[in-house]
């Protein structure tokens, strides 16, 4: 076992034990146009490691956040599993701390918005903090008022200077991202009111290790939470976690709130989280080796999988062409050999490729194969759902996470 040549990001040890190992990988958001079909793209390490310190679970290699999200192909609104979820939150958090008229929330990394509009129709006041100018433009026309920069400390001060100070600041989906992350924690608290709260909603590492979900390791996700690295992190800067849940977002996330220590009451649920982790042993490294393990099982399988597919004559495209979906396949090896095509109903990503595996991406509402391949397997119900006709008529989905199974009118 090695150590990888990194500090930790979140205490700054260098003891990061590597425990996975997905070779070198081209930026999983950076679709390919056709007219760069022959050439190849860069190709960056993607090592995962253990801190021995403070457990926080890592990647190596960090790509600048600039070449990342100054221009994103992902939009929230696109799915209304997740619509539906922002919708659900937004009002449990208003009612949680009273939010109302004369109250900000302040989003980071707010993409097209969606989050923040579901606060709207309650009267309270947003702004979103986003980089990607492109989504930045989606939010400004659906009046989400919106700042385009990376959230630093810096940031924040602007935004206080500006709009006052946060009575919620929130961050879904992007406070694994975080390249400033130290910088975007001492922001958060300057930005929050004196009884304001932050609340984080992150991939749980927990639910990936009992899924077997590798597919959320990639460049843009530079850590990867427990509670106890989470909390480790902030006990950092003087914040205390004082509320913990598991929400269903993304296949599993946490869920925490966060307020200067000692300011509010530790409730059961942190508690209880803690014992939960200490039983699974999400702080040993043996978890993780055993989870590396796992994840080869799951390439040999699949991999077999899809060759009894092609054998048969039978065609197999992709099911959305998702960030995660470029690690399964360019972990296992996965081209257009097994896989023809991906399908999306995001314009953006229409037309170009897959990186790393050139798979080509085409309209969802083309031509239909023999089963697909779910890439997006957290909103495996929803697909379900939309896809009735398709699945009745003879139609399969192949669903590799949380376990390897296929979906059909003669299976389940």
């Amino acid at each position: 076992m090695t150590y990888l040549n990194m500090q930790c990001r979140g205490c700054g040890e260098t003891k990061v034990r590597q425990f996975l190992d997905l070779g070198d990988q081209p930026h999983c958001n950076r679709l390919i146009p056709p007219e760069m079909a022959d050439k190849r793209e860069p190709h960056f390490p993607l090592h995962v490691g253990f801190c021995e310190t403070c457990t926080m679970v890592q990647i190596d290699y960090t790509i600048p956040k600039e070449d990342m999200f100054s221009n994103y192909p992902y939009v929230s609104g696109t799915t209304k599993t997740l619509t539906a979820h922002f919708k659900e939150t937004a009002e449990r958090l208003a009612k949680t701390y009273g939010l109302n008229a004369d109250s900000l929330v302040v989003d980071i990394g707010s993409n097209d918005g969606t989050w923040l509009k579901q606060y709207q129709p309650l009267g309270i006041k947003v702004h979103g903090v986003e980089p990607a100018a492109n989504v930045v433009e989606l939010a400004l026309s659906d009046g989400v008022p919106t700042t385009c920069k990376f959230f630093n400390k810096e940031t924040a001060a602007e935004v206080r200077e500006k709009y006052g100070p946060a009575s919620l600041v929130t961050a879904a989906g992007v406070f694994f991202h975080l390249e400033e992350l130290h910088s975007v924690i001492e922001g958060v608290k300057l930005l929050l009111k004196d009884d304001g709260v932050f609340v984080v909603q992150a991939i749980y590492l927990g639910g990936m290790v009992d899924n077997i979900a590798f597919d959320q390791v990639y460049h843009e996700h530079l850590v990867y939470y427990t509670l106890n690295s989470i909390e480790s992190l902030f006990a950092r800067h003087g914040l205390e976690v004082f509320d913990a849940s598991l929400v269903p977002i993304h296949g599993g996330s946490i869920e925490v709130h966060v307020a200067p220590k000692g300011q509010r009451p530790v409730k059961d649920s942190v508690v209880m989280m803690r014992h939960t982790e200490a039983k699974k042993g999400y702080g040993r490294l043996e978890t993780y080796e055993a989870f590396a393990a796992n994840v080869w099982q799951l390439r040999d399988d699949l991999l077999a999988l899809l060759r009894k597919y092609n054998e048969a004559g039978k065609s197999v495209y992709a099911f959305g062409a998702p960030a995660k979906g470029a690690t399964l396949l360019n972990s296992f090896g996965i081209g257009p050999d097994l896989v023809a095509f991906a399908t999306e109903r995001n314009p953006i990503k229409v037309g170009r490729l897959m990186p790393g595996s050139r798979i080509p991406i085409i309209d969802e509402k083309g031509q239909r194969p023999d089963a697909f391949l779910v890439l997006a397997w957290n909103f495996i119900d929803e697909f379900v759902a939309r896809e009735t006709a398709y699945l009745e008529a003879g139609g399969e989905f192949i669903v590799p996470v949380p376990k390897l199974r296929v979906i059909g009118r003669d299976k389940t």
